[in-house]
């Protein structure tokens, strides 16, 4: 089964947030997901887990603004994506 990417709007005023178990359940009632899409949506939404995604200049190694620049705003250079085809 697919479960839908979001969390619908109207769910999030009624989420306990005071805990991430508190949280987990709350999506389990309101979303009726199982336990571990919940646990997937409150690890990487509310408690975030996930690494940004970040990449840096291979000239000046400054931070740039997205993983997937190809062009440096602090020093012009230009390089190549990290996606094929884009």
């Amino acid at each position: 089964m697919v479960y839908q990417r979001t969390i619908n709007i109207r769910t999030l005023t009624k989420l306990d947030t005071s805990s991430k178990e508190s949280f987990i359940e709350g999506l389990m009632y309101y979303e009726s997901v199982p336990r571990e899409v919940a646990q997937s949506w409150a690890e990487h939404g509310m408690y975030e887990l996930c690494e940004e995604k970040t990449r840096n200049c291979p000239v000046c190694d400054n931070q740039l603004k997205t993983w997937r620049a190809k062009l440096c705003l602090k020093c012009g250079a230009k390089f190549e994506s990290w996606i094929k085809n884009e």
